[in-house]
């Protein structure tokens, strides 16, 4: 009998175990594996009282992923750091304060573990369920981009106010108050002395790009686009953004103005990526920091509409 109770609780506690470590975003809860596996042999040699110790210790192990885990810092990490210059590489490097966020490698477009993430935020920032949805997303996105007129943000370093600034008369304007520590980091970042009391980035909208890099790995990520559809649309982007911008530190201007302006200047779990950006602006082993923005990208074999570059 105590035999058949202790088979039922390991069974669901290694289960337990097996679906936080695989939904989370850190290594540490995989090194519980050996703990597993002296419950199974406890079991199996008739030993069922003493395998309720290593299945309590389990049972714990798991729920403390569960409440630390998701808490871990925004780190800069690479799965690759040897890896050659790609324009695949360039692309993720656009869309990294997202992955550095999460503390994952950020040079990565298919990340399995991040399936169930993905599928969470691309349905509550996106509303995206689906193949046909994520495509008709990554084409209003690229409309977008490619229809509105440019558009400059204006940030007030004394009163720290920061607005965009629309080239066409009459067009909607934004404008959001930055904490203190906001105003600090956007003088920091636009590398404005002491002295200067407002800074002008221009072509702000075009850190958007961003975020079809993101649809990009996310639709790769659930299967929702194939290998080659996948490519396709890194290399759209990037070849575009390369001839929007002439740095990385034009991109990291308004990836930190837009980004701003996109969440209201409150940040809430936001905050990781503000946190992620700065670490991506400053850290030397940084893609940012290492990859030339000039380098040579290879193109689209496909110039029509981005989620008709490939059938299916």
């Amino acid at each position: 009998m105590l035999t058949a109770v202790a088979g039922t609780a390991g069974v669901l506690t290694i289960g337990a175990w097996a679906f936080v470590a695989w939904g989370s975003k850190r290594r540490q809860p995989w090194l519980l594996a050996p703990i597993t596996l002296a419950i199974v042999v406890l079991v199996a040699v008739g030993e069922p009282g003493w395998a309720f110790l290593p299945m309590a210790a389990l049972a714990a192990g798991s729920f403390a992923e569960l409440v630390i885990g998701a808490r871990e810092a925004p780190a800069l990490r690479t799965k690759y750091p040897d890896a050659p210059l790609s324009t695949e590489r360039w692309a993720a490097a656009v869309a990294a304060p997202f992955r550095v966020a999460l503390a994952e490698p950020w040079d990565v477009v298919t990340r399995p573990q991040l399936r169930r993430r993905y599928r969470k935020v691309l349905e509550l920032e996106w509303g995206l369920v689906d193949r046909a949805s994520l495509l008709e997303a990554v084409d209003r996105l690229w409309a977008e981009l490619h229809t509105a007129h440019s558009t400059d943000l204006v940030v007030d370093l004394r009163t720290g106010v920061m607005r965009s600034r629309p080239a066409k008369t009459g067009a909607e304007s934004r404008t959001i108050v930055l904490t203190l520590e906001q105003v600090a980091r956007m003088r920091a970042v636009t590398g404005a002395d002491d002295s200067a009391d407002t800074v002008v980035i221009g072509a702000y909208q075009w850190w958007k790009s961003a975020h079809l890099v993101r649809l990009a790995c996310g639709g790769a990520t659930l299967d929702w686009l194939s290998q080659g559809e996948t490519q396709n649309l890194l290399r759209r982007v990037a070849s575009d953004l390369q001839r929007r911008y002439a740095s990385w530190q034009q991109l990291a201007e308004a990836f930190h103005g837009g980004y701003l302006l996109w969440r209201g200047g409150a940040f809430d779990d936001a905050g990781r990526v503000w946190t992620a950006l700065g670490l991506l602006t400053t850290d030397p082993a940084s893609p940012w920091n290492l990859l030339p923005w000039d380098m040579p990208l290879e193109r689209a074999p496909h110039e029509g509409g981005v989620a008709n570059t490939h059938p299916g």
